[in-house]
């Protein structure tokens, strides 16, 4: 039989509906910090806080979303309501304030993120068999369009901040997500290979709503308590890690080596996130402050910096999606962990050069926009062999009836990325008192060099612990 190497129909509406999805979501993330800090004068670290808070919590929500998509609503009616909830939170944003709507927008967003997120990415896995060799590259493609929205969301929100306001942006992520949930719908023919789910009861629907406004409020004062991203959510994550030991064991024969090595890869996967996510804390800031913006003659935004590196993905994801088929092909795929191990090694390379450029201002006391790009161009590539291959991952190697959920676990681990990195962004925090400018160099490169240091670290006991694990299915 000749090899089927056309991607499914229904992975162009997936696309682009995760594109616009992610282009409300990454106009919020990136505009936050800078929002907090600058438009209501927050302290570094009460932003980091906050930030940190909504950044775990938009990621561990999928665990429940997953759960109701598996037993509930199915992928594709999770998915629809996920939107919607999405379009609430952004315009919740868009409505100018003293701060009242802050905290229920954002608490809107993470209800309408978590389930959204798994229900899609899901959605895609039953699209391929279990031994089809196009899921990797499939996924590759799925990632491009998440980081489309992501640049298209850096390249105009911050001018448009600039120039029409803070909330004309957030308006823009609402308006985004009318679009999204409006492919998906259009695309819906071409799904194959998708349980139906017997129309939901009315009474559901009205318990389902009730529980998301529920969920909301509770979520609105959580982000409001420092106590939340400092030692709830750490002692959620162990209560969490003992549930997924105790799933674990309870499997029989492959599928618990298959969950074991799952389990593995995605609290390994923390780590990455922990660096990746300070483009959006203390990067950001670093940016906005002593990163030098003008480059021939143009001057740039703060959020135009995070949209390169989703060019260096649309760029790149071409390239991994045609490497890792025609390597699969072959028989010659690296193992999952060992593509985890270079993710974690080059987002530590990244931060390395991010250190290393505080040391070379220039007349005025800024650091060379160059320095970044490069930067986030080694992220980028630590990116494209964690994230894309974890979600693939997580499809190939979750027992079936468990996929929702263990891709609500995926995005959980992301969400503890978020949790450590607001706290290790504090690392960065500058005083108020701190005016001068080698003075804030001097506290980034050492909070970029320690951030290098932890991710290289992990790496190499990665490493190690990749010879433990060989007994394993390993890919």
């Amino acid at each position: 039989m000749k090899e089927n190497k056309k991607q499914p129909p229904a992975l162009t509406f997936m696309f682009l509906t995760e594109m616009w999805e992610r282009f409300g979501f990454y106009i919020v993330q990136g505009l936050m910090v800078l929002y907090m800090t600058e438009y209501f004068g927050f302290s570094d670290n009460r932003a980091y806080s906050i930030l940190g808070a909504f950044t775990a919590l938009a990621y561990i929500s999928p665990i429940v979303g997953g759960y109701l998509a598996d037993r509930l609503f199915g992928f594709v009616n999770t998915t629809i309501w996920g939107g919607f909830i999405l379009m609430i939170g952004y315009a919740l944003l868009a409505i100018p304030s003293s701060g009242i709507l802050l905290y229920p927008g954002l608490a809107t967003i993470v209800v309408g993120t978590g389930m959204f997120k798994p229900s899609i990415s899901s959605l895609l896995g039953t699209q391929y068999t279990f031994d089809d060799p196009r899921r990797d590259s499939g996924f590759t493609i799925f990632y491009i369009g998440i980081n489309m929205g992501a640049f298209f969301a850096g390249l105009s929100s911050g001018y448009i901040k600039n120039y029409f306001g803070w909330h004309v942006s957030f308006m823009l992520a609402s308006i985004g997500l009318i679009v999204g949930v409006a492919t998906f719908t259009y695309g819906l023919r071409y799904l194959k290979n998708v349980n139906t789910h017997p129309p939901i009861p009315r009474h559901y629907k009205l318990q389902f709503i009730l529980y998301c406004i529920l969920a909301i409020i509770g979520i609105n004062f959580l982000l409001q308590v420092q106590a939340l991203a400092d030692y709830v959510l750490p002692c959620f994550g162990i209560v969490l890690l003992v549930y997924l030991s105790a799933l674990t064991m309870q499997q029989h024969g492959e599928d618990r080596n298959r969950l074991a090595l799952l389990n593995i890869l995605i609290i390994s996967s923390i780590v990455f996130w922990m660096m990746y996510l300070q483009m959006f804390f203390s990067a950001n800031l670093f940016i906005e402050r002593l990163v030098d913006k003008d480059v021939f003659g143009f001057h740039l935004a703060t959020t135009v910096f995070y949209a390169s590196e989703s060019i260096f993905i649309i760029l790149l994801g071409p390239i991994f999606a045609w490497l890792w088929h025609e390597l699969s092909a072959h028989d010659k795929s690296p193992s999952f962990i060992t593509k985890f191990i270079l993710g974690i090694f080059f987002a530590g390379l990244g931060f390395l050069v991010l250190s290393i450029s505080t040391k070379f201002p220039n007349a005025t006391g800024l650091v060379n926009p160059a320095w970044v790009f490069f930067a986030y161009l080694l992220i980028t590539i630590g990116e494209l062999l964690l994230s894309p291959i974890g979600l693939s991952a997580v499809t190939l190697l979750a027992p079936s009836n468990l996929v929702g959920l263990m891709m609500g676990v995926w995005f959980v681990a992301i969400g503890f990325g978020g949790v450590f990195a607001g706290t290790i962004a504090k690392l960065s925090s500058v005083p108020d008192n701190v005016i001068d400018t080698a003075a804030k160099l001097a506290i980034y490169q050492e909070a970029f060099l320690d951030y290098a240091c932890i991710a290289f670290f992990v790496a190499i006991m990665l490493f190690f612990a990749r010879f433990m694990v060989k007994k394993f299915v390993l890919r």
